[in-house]
Protein backbone atom coordinates (compact mmCIF):
# COMPACT_ATOMS: atom_id res chain seq x y z
CA UNK A 1 0.00 0.00 0.00
CA UNK A 2 1.10 3.33 -0.65
CA UNK A 3 1.15 6.46 2.35
CA UNK A 4 2.13 10.26 0.12
CA UNK A 5 2.74 13.19 2.81
CA UNK A 6 2.57 16.70 2.08
CA UNK A 7 2.92 20.00 3.32
CA UNK A 8 0.41 21.82 1.53
CA UNK A 9 1.16 25.33 2.16
CA UNK A 10 -0.20 28.11 3.69
CA UNK A 11 1.47 30.66 1.44
CA UNK A 12 0.93 29.00 -1.77
CA UNK A 13 -2.19 29.83 -4.09
CA UNK A 14 -1.24 26.06 -5.26
CA UNK A 15 -4.52 24.22 -5.41
CA UNK A 16 -5.15 23.32 -8.58
CA UNK A 17 -1.80 21.45 -8.57
CA UNK A 18 -1.75 19.85 -5.35
CA UNK A 19 -5.38 18.23 -6.53
CA UNK A 20 -3.56 17.25 -9.61
CA UNK A 21 -1.30 15.65 -7.63
CA UNK A 22 -3.28 13.42 -5.90
CA UNK A 23 -5.56 12.64 -8.52
CA UNK A 24 -2.49 11.33 -10.93
CA UNK A 25 -0.65 9.78 -7.72
CA UNK A 26 -1.64 6.63 -6.33
CA UNK A 27 -2.16 6.76 -2.93
CA UNK A 28 -4.06 4.85 -0.02
CA UNK A 29 -3.35 7.42 2.29
CA UNK A 30 -2.82 10.40 2.38
CA UNK A 31 -1.41 13.04 5.05
CA UNK A 32 -1.40 16.65 4.88
CA UNK A 33 -0.07 19.38 7.29
CA UNK A 34 -0.79 23.17 6.85
CA UNK A 35 -4.20 21.95 6.01
CA UNK A 36 -6.50 24.82 5.45
CA UNK A 37 -11.10 23.88 6.27
CA UNK A 38 -13.17 26.91 5.35
CA UNK A 39 -16.10 27.48 8.47
CA UNK A 40 -17.62 30.47 6.72
CA UNK A 41 -18.56 29.97 2.94
CA UNK A 42 -17.10 33.24 2.36
CA UNK A 43 -13.10 31.58 2.44
CA UNK A 44 -11.57 31.83 -0.89
CA UNK A 45 -10.46 28.74 -2.59
CA UNK A 46 -7.02 28.92 -1.82
CA UNK A 47 -7.67 28.69 2.19
CA UNK A 48 -9.81 25.78 2.25
CA UNK A 49 -7.76 22.71 0.40
CA UNK A 50 -8.99 20.26 2.55
CA UNK A 51 -12.34 20.88 1.58
CA UNK A 52 -11.86 20.83 -2.08
CA UNK A 53 -8.95 17.69 -2.19
CA UNK A 54 -12.05 15.56 0.14
CA UNK A 55 -14.06 16.91 -3.09
CA UNK A 56 -11.86 15.83 -4.99
CA UNK A 57 -10.99 12.42 -3.90
CA UNK A 58 -14.76 11.61 -2.49
CA UNK A 59 -15.27 8.43 -4.93
CA UNK A 60 -11.64 6.62 -3.67
CA UNK A 61 -10.81 7.98 0.00
CA UNK A 62 -14.16 7.96 1.96
CA UNK A 63 -12.36 8.28 5.34
CA UNK A 64 -11.25 11.37 6.78
CA UNK A 65 -9.65 12.67 10.25
CA UNK A 66 -9.12 16.34 10.60
CA UNK A 67 -6.91 17.79 13.83
CA UNK A 68 -7.52 21.58 13.89
CA UNK A 69 -4.29 23.36 15.63
CA UNK A 70 -6.37 27.07 15.13
CA UNK A 71 -8.73 29.57 13.39
CA UNK A 72 -8.42 32.86 12.17
CA UNK A 73 -10.61 35.35 9.64
CA UNK A 74 -7.11 37.03 8.93
CA UNK A 75 -3.31 37.23 9.73
CA UNK A 76 -2.02 40.61 11.58
CA UNK A 77 1.49 41.82 11.96
CA UNK A 78 2.47 44.85 13.74
CA UNK A 79 -1.18 46.01 13.18
CA UNK A 80 -0.49 45.32 9.25
CA UNK A 81 -2.92 42.54 7.36
CA UNK A 82 -0.66 40.38 5.73
CA UNK A 83 -3.34 37.90 4.63
CA UNK A 84 -6.74 37.70 4.39
CA UNK A 85 -9.20 34.31 4.51
CA UNK A 86 -12.51 35.37 3.48
CA UNK A 87 -14.19 34.12 6.76
CA UNK A 88 -13.15 31.66 9.56
CA UNK A 89 -11.13 29.24 8.81
CA UNK A 90 -8.97 26.76 10.24
CA UNK A 91 -5.58 25.00 9.81
CA UNK A 92 -4.34 22.12 10.96
CA UNK A 93 -3.09 18.56 10.37
CA UNK A 94 -5.34 15.55 8.02
CA UNK A 95 -5.53 11.92 7.16
CA UNK A 96 -7.71 10.85 4.16
CA UNK A 97 -7.76 7.29 3.70
CA UNK A 98 -9.41 4.34 1.43
CA UNK A 99 -9.64 2.38 4.74
CA UNK A 100 -11.42 3.06 8.00
CA UNK A 101 -10.20 5.21 10.55
CA UNK A 102 -11.52 3.45 13.48
CA UNK A 103 -9.78 5.48 16.18
CA UNK A 104 -8.52 9.11 16.26
CA UNK A 105 -8.04 11.94 18.56
CA UNK A 106 -5.75 15.45 18.12
CA UNK A 107 -3.20 15.63 20.96
CA UNK A 108 -2.21 19.25 21.90
CA UNK A 109 2.09 19.45 23.23
CA UNK A 110 2.09 23.00 22.94
CA UNK A 111 -0.26 25.57 23.63
CA UNK A 112 -3.99 24.70 22.55
CA UNK A 113 -6.40 25.56 19.96
CA UNK A 114 -6.83 29.09 19.86
CA UNK A 115 -7.92 31.97 17.85
CA UNK A 116 -4.76 32.76 15.81
CA UNK A 117 -4.86 36.28 14.56
CA UNK A 118 -1.57 38.26 15.22
CA UNK A 119 1.36 36.60 14.04
CA UNK A 120 3.77 39.82 14.81
CA UNK A 121 5.50 37.37 17.61
CA UNK A 122 5.69 34.05 15.67
CA UNK A 123 9.22 33.33 15.61
CA UNK A 124 9.41 33.42 19.53
CA UNK A 125 5.86 31.86 20.38
CA UNK A 126 4.64 29.88 17.41
CA UNK A 127 0.95 29.11 17.07
CA UNK A 128 -0.54 25.48 19.12
CA UNK A 129 0.79 22.26 17.84
CA UNK A 130 -0.64 19.14 18.47
CA UNK A 131 -0.25 15.39 16.52
CA UNK A 132 -2.79 13.28 15.04
CA UNK A 133 -3.03 9.94 16.11
CA UNK A 134 -5.06 7.19 14.34
CA UNK A 135 -5.92 3.67 14.36
CA UNK A 136 -6.72 2.35 10.54
CA UNK A 137 -7.86 -0.90 9.53
CA UNK A 138 -5.94 -2.89 6.93
CA UNK A 139 -7.74 -5.80 5.88
CA UNK A 140 -7.72 -6.94 9.24
CA UNK A 141 -4.86 -5.66 10.62
CA UNK A 142 -4.05 -2.02 12.47
CA UNK A 143 -2.10 0.53 11.53
CA UNK A 144 -1.09 2.80 14.19
CA UNK A 145 -0.30 6.45 12.35
CA UNK A 146 0.85 9.52 13.51
CA UNK A 147 0.65 13.07 11.95
CA UNK A 148 2.70 15.99 12.85
CA UNK A 149 3.68 19.89 12.42
CA UNK A 150 6.37 20.05 14.57
CA UNK A 151 7.29 23.68 16.64
CA UNK A 152 8.27 26.71 14.11
CA UNK A 153 12.33 27.20 15.55
CA UNK A 154 14.73 29.51 14.12
CA UNK A 155 17.49 27.39 12.05
CA UNK A 156 15.06 24.76 12.45
CA UNK A 157 18.25 23.16 15.14
CA UNK A 158 15.59 22.76 17.71
CA UNK A 159 15.53 23.49 21.25
CA UNK A 160 14.14 22.06 24.75
CA UNK A 161 10.58 22.52 23.17
CA UNK A 162 11.19 20.52 20.21
CA UNK A 163 12.79 18.07 22.48
CA UNK A 164 10.11 17.55 24.73
CA UNK A 165 8.01 17.17 21.56
CA UNK A 166 9.68 14.18 20.17
CA UNK A 167 9.91 12.50 23.95
CA UNK A 168 5.87 13.06 23.44
CA UNK A 169 5.69 11.17 20.35
CA UNK A 170 7.41 8.21 21.82
CA UNK A 171 5.33 8.26 25.01
CA UNK A 172 2.21 7.84 22.48
CA UNK A 173 3.71 4.97 20.91
CA UNK A 174 4.70 2.45 23.99
CA UNK A 175 3.04 -0.42 23.17
CA UNK A 176 5.37 -1.87 19.87
CA UNK A 177 3.38 -4.40 19.17
CA UNK A 178 1.29 -2.38 16.32
CA UNK A 179 2.65 -1.25 12.89
CA UNK A 180 3.60 2.37 13.74
CA UNK A 181 4.20 5.25 11.36
CA UNK A 182 5.00 9.01 12.20
CA UNK A 183 5.01 11.73 9.44
CA UNK A 184 5.37 15.12 9.00
CA UNK A 185 6.99 18.59 8.65
CA UNK A 186 8.62 18.79 11.67
CA UNK A 187 10.51 21.61 11.14
CA UNK A 188 13.74 20.23 12.17
CA UNK A 189 16.97 19.64 10.40
CA UNK A 190 18.10 15.73 10.35
CA UNK A 191 21.54 16.54 12.75
CA UNK A 192 18.99 18.23 15.45
CA UNK A 193 19.15 16.61 19.25
CA UNK A 194 15.21 16.38 18.92
CA UNK A 195 15.53 13.78 15.70
CA UNK A 196 18.03 12.17 17.38
CA UNK A 197 15.99 11.37 19.95
CA UNK A 198 13.57 9.37 17.66
CA UNK A 199 16.32 7.73 15.88
CA UNK A 200 17.08 5.70 18.96
CA UNK A 201 13.88 3.83 18.86
CA UNK A 202 12.49 4.16 15.48
CA UNK A 203 13.73 3.67 12.07
CA UNK A 204 14.38 7.30 10.26
CA UNK A 205 13.76 6.82 6.42
CA UNK A 206 15.14 10.14 5.43
CA UNK A 207 18.37 8.91 7.19
CA UNK A 208 17.83 5.31 6.03
CA UNK A 209 17.63 6.68 1.89
CA UNK A 210 19.96 9.53 2.58
CA UNK A 211 17.72 12.21 1.43
CA UNK A 212 19.31 15.55 0.79
CA UNK A 213 16.70 17.41 0.55
CA UNK A 214 12.36 17.79 1.32
CA UNK A 215 12.24 21.10 0.15
CA UNK A 216 12.29 23.63 -2.97
CA UNK A 217 15.15 25.74 -3.07
CA UNK A 218 13.04 28.85 -1.56
CA UNK A 219 13.91 31.83 0.65
CA UNK A 220 10.91 33.97 1.78
CA UNK A 221 12.21 35.90 4.85
CA UNK A 222 10.63 32.75 7.04
CA UNK A 223 11.66 29.69 6.07
CA UNK A 224 15.03 28.88 3.84
CA UNK A 225 14.56 25.75 1.33
CA UNK A 226 16.60 23.13 -0.20
CA UNK A 227 17.23 21.02 2.81
CA UNK A 228 15.49 18.67 5.14
CA UNK A 229 12.26 19.61 7.01
CA UNK A 230 10.15 16.19 6.60
CA UNK A 231 10.13 12.80 7.72
CA UNK A 232 8.50 9.75 8.19
CA UNK A 233 9.52 7.35 10.97
CA UNK A 234 8.42 3.62 11.10
CA UNK A 235 8.87 1.18 13.39
CA UNK A 236 9.76 -3.00 13.16
CA UNK A 237 6.44 -3.68 12.27
CA UNK A 238 6.48 -1.99 8.71
CA UNK A 239 7.56 -3.13 5.88
CA UNK A 240 9.57 -0.51 3.61
CA UNK A 241 8.76 -1.53 -0.17
CA UNK A 242 10.32 2.10 -1.46
CA UNK A 243 10.45 5.28 0.16
CA UNK A 244 10.84 8.70 -2.19
CA UNK A 245 11.32 12.00 -1.94
CA UNK A 246 9.12 13.30 -5.27
CA UNK A 247 10.87 16.67 -6.46
CA UNK A 248 8.01 18.15 -8.35
CA UNK A 249 6.34 21.78 -8.05
CA UNK A 250 3.48 21.45 -6.11
CA UNK A 251 4.28 23.24 -2.88
CA UNK A 252 7.03 24.37 -0.93
CA UNK A 253 7.81 21.42 0.29
CA UNK A 254 8.02 17.87 -1.80
CA UNK A 255 5.30 14.94 -1.42
CA UNK A 256 6.94 12.21 0.59
CA UNK A 257 6.05 8.76 -0.90
CA UNK A 258 5.94 5.27 1.42
CA UNK A 259 5.21 2.17 -0.34
CA UNK A 260 5.17 -0.59 2.79
CA UNK A 261 3.13 -3.35 4.13
CA UNK A 262 2.46 -4.51 7.51
CA UNK A 263 3.90 -7.29 9.36
CA UNK A 264 2.03 -9.84 11.40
Amino acid sequence: MRLVDLNVAIKLDNNEKVIDFFKNTKSDIITLQESMRGIDNTVYDRYNNSNLIKEALKNTHKYDFYGALWVSDKHIKKEVVTKDFGGMTEQGNEIISRYPIIEASNNFFHKNYQIFRDTTDFRKTDHARAVVVAILEINNQKLRLLNIHGIWNEGKIGDERTIKECEYLLSLIEDHTIPTIIVGDFNLNPQSKSIEILNKKLTNLIEKYNIKSTRPTVKDGLDVGGRVDDYIFVNDKIKVNNFEVKQIDVSDHYPLILDFELID
